[in-house]
């Protein structure tokens, strides 16, 4: 599970990198600075800049990259700790 975890949590956060990339180019390209200054701060304000000017496609591309990350991290975590679990204890 260690490895399905980590492939999920790779894939989701190159695409959060992309899409947040892409989300940049546009707010910049469009004269929105403002936006485009605090979404390299905030990065939540990505996916809420582009509902609000109608890049429905590309926010909920976004998000769905946000929720494979979640859901990586989520498996790697949990089976990271059913390994310790599984440890012998230590000599004392």
């Amino acid at each position: 599970m260690n490895v399905i975890g980590g492939i999920l949590a790779f894939v989701g956060v190159i695409g959060l990198i992309v899409f947040w990339v892409m989300t940049l180019i546009k707010q910049f390209k469009s004269g929105q600075t403002l936006w485009g200054v605090l979404t390299i701060f905030i990065n939540i304000l990505a996916p809420i800049w582009c509902f609000m000017n109608g890049h429905k496609s590309l926010a909920i591309k976004y998000i769905i990259a946000l929720v494979l990350a979640f859901i990586g991290y989520s498996i790697l975590g949990a089976s990271m700790v059913a390994q310790l679990q599984n440890m012998p204890p230590m000599p004392q």
